[in-house]
């Protein structure tokens, strides 16, 4: 029976440390030509040994290997468990048979020829399943696609050492970052409870005389817990929302930081410094205001006495004083006319405003 086209692989096979014998169905014209190749693991990476024939291990053919063909490999050790086993064959290149016009043209010789061909070819053709090939289409040799991979590995290498380097080098300033986003989460929330005691206070700043008390008592625990986070308070008599402004109108300047509270002296509103430089402080928004608001406005009072009548000014005189006289404003507040050679008459004034005189009988 002629080679048929068939895998000359058999596996991989698991190796569990105590099977020694694993089968193969391939054809092999001497039981030498059969070889195995033992893995460590799956990994293309992981070690691959070579057992030798007749030392590690022995190869039994089927008796007739063109009606049957295979056979068995019994290794001396049983491989280890987790071990990849695989079995094929490795024939000699070469060509055995002669022919002469003086011996007989036996077919069987032939045969044999023409298999061991199709075998070394089709171990060939496995060996090349695990070759790098490149596309007949490209022009680039293996050796040149096989370079630029090396290059392109060597590359990946240096990147990812250049990595594991800057991973080493910031490892403690990571920690560092996450320990200090720990303390500002506890500074936000210190925070909030400062805001919280300046709401209260100011909600007890208007409040009866009795509740003075709560007021200071909340102011205290707004020093001692700005005195724990190392912050400190600040005043400024003019200071508005957003404004950046000299550190000499603080009280006291010295060693102003980020976080600090100002106080505006003038009207109690209360601002935490955003930024500080050499000679400036900027503040946010506003927080809170310490003072109460304005109370209601009082009632009117009642209006005073009236004042005593002035000093009687001088008698005015009248342009028609030919005709009336003289008139003056009397102690009463009256108008009060004298009048010469002229009969009794009624004074009044009329549109024009003009002073009209009415004679009895007129």
């Amino acid at each position: 029976m002629a080679v048929q086209n068939v895998s000359r692989k058999a596996g991989p096979l698991s190796g569990n440390g105590t099977l020694k014998t694993f089968s193969f169905s391939f054809k092999a014209i001497r039981a030498s030509d059969v070889v195995v190749r033992v893995s460590s693991g799956d990994g293309v990476a992981d070690a691959e040994t070579v057992p030798v024939y007749g030392t590690d291990y022995t190869v039994t053919l089927n008796s007739n290997q063109d009606e049957t063909p295979g056979g068995s490999v019994t290794f001396v050790t049983a491989p280890a468990s987790g071990t990849k086993v695989v079995v094929t064959s490795d024939t000699t290149i070469d060509q055995q048979l002669v022919l002469t016009n003086h011996d007989g043209f036996l077919p069987g010789s032939l045969n044999n020829a023409y298999d061991k061909l199709t075998i070394i070819c089709q171990e060939l053709a496995e060996a090349l399943t695990r070759c790098l090939t490149v596309p007949i289409t490209n022009d680039k040799t293996p050796q040149q696609v096989l370079k630029e991979i090396l290059e392109i590995a060597a590359t990946a290498n240096e990147y990812a050492q250049l990595a594991q380097q800057i991973y080493a080098t910031v490892e403690d300033d990571v920690a560092e970052i996450k320990a200090l986003k720990a303390e500002i989460d506890d500074l936000v929330l210190t925070f909030q409870t400062i805001e919280q005691l300046a709401a209260q206070a100011q909600a007890n700043a208007h409040s009866t005389n009795d509740d003075k008390i709560t007021c200071q008592q909340a102011l205290q625990q707004i020093q001692a817990i700005a005195a724990q986070t190392g912050f400190s308070t600040r005043t400024s008599p003019s200071v508005s929302e957003n404004e950046t402004f000299p550190l000499s109108n603080l009280t006291p300047s010295a060693y102003a930081k980020v976080g600090d509270l100002v106080l505006n002296s003038t009207n109690g509103d209360l601002f935490r410094i955003t930024a500080v430089t050499a000679t400036t402080a900027t503040v946010g928004a506003k927080i809170s205001n310490l003072r109460g608001p304005r109370g209601e406005r009082g009632l009117q009072g009642s209006p005073g006495p009236a004042g005593s009548p002035g000093e009687q000014g001088p008698m005015g005189q009248s342009p028609y004083a030919t005709c009336f006289g003289q008139f003056q404003v009397n102690g009463e507040g009256m108008l009060q006319l004298e009048y010469v050679g002229l009969a009794p008459a009624e004074f009044s004034i009329n549109d024009n405003g003009e002073v009209e005189a009415t004679y009895a009988n007129t």
